[in-house]
């Protein structure tokens, strides 16, 4: 029986990453042709020397935040969702409260078997709503919903729903690991304190990925004190 579930498990990681690795490629692929067939259609040449640094920039400020949110949300997608949220994006605003909820509700733990396919269940939805929500904003309610959004009254709320959303999904998390917590969290506050707002926002990547060594450190220190 043992046998046969890690077997089952192994070809379903292996399956989930060759579809996932195909899936990826063709979106890249689809996502490309969008800027490709528009220069072309518009007859404007391309190229890549003045494209890179032009985007350089923006490269130099994404692609650590890229690699740091992977590694950071890769614990709680697992694999199959990982993929998804990565052609479908929106990942920080919806896809991760969302399977956060979604594996609570379940009664899964995050990395099991069962967050994995939770996780995707939960990442495919999410990203069909969204679709469905963007076309009726689109088609639909998106000529009298920007003026509600926008009201002087209502924007400082619809501006704090992200950082709502994650204090909801970060207190708990904080609660049932308080020893773990407390090291990253005082480094973390003493930094937006030290650095303030805008800086702060500016080197958030760097200090996420020096929160999870300090946060893997006491982890590991803990666990040691706890064999010994």
């Amino acid at each position: 029986m043992n046998d046969k579930k890690i077997r089952t498990s192994k070809e379903f990681s292996q399956e989930i990453n060759r579809l996932g690795k195909i899936t990826s490629i063709i979106a890249l692929i689809a996502m490309f042709m969008v800027p490709i067939g528009t220069a072309y259609w518009y007859g404007v040449g391309l190229s890549f020397t003045k494209a890179l640094a032009a985007g350089s920039s923006l490269i130099a400020i994404f692609l650590p935040m890229a690699v740091v949110e992977n590694l950071s949300f890769y614990p709680i997608f697992g694999s199959g969702a990982m993929y998804l949220s990565s052609i479908t994006g929106n990942i920080t605003n919806m896809k991760m409260p969302v399977t956060v909820a979604g594996q609570k509700i379940a009664g899964v733990s995050p990395g099991s078997e069962k967050g994995d396919v939770i996780a995707i269940i939960c990442v495919g939805i999410s990203s069909l709503v969204t679709i469905v929500v963007l076309a009726a904003g689109v088609f639909l309610i998106g000529s009298w919903l920007v003026p509600i959004l926008n009201h002087p009254v209502l924007k400082p709320g619809f501006d704090h729903i992200t950082p709502a959303l994650f204090g909801a999904i970060t207190v708990p998390q904080l609660l049932n690991n308080k020893k773990i917590a407390i090291a990253p969290l005082i480094f973390t506050a003493a930094l937006f304190l030290f650095l303030g707002p805008a800086a702060y926002s500016q080197y958030q990547s760097y200090i996420l990925i020096s929160a999870m060594v300090i946060s893997f450190a006491v982890a590991y220190f803990l666990d040691k004190n706890k064999q010994s």
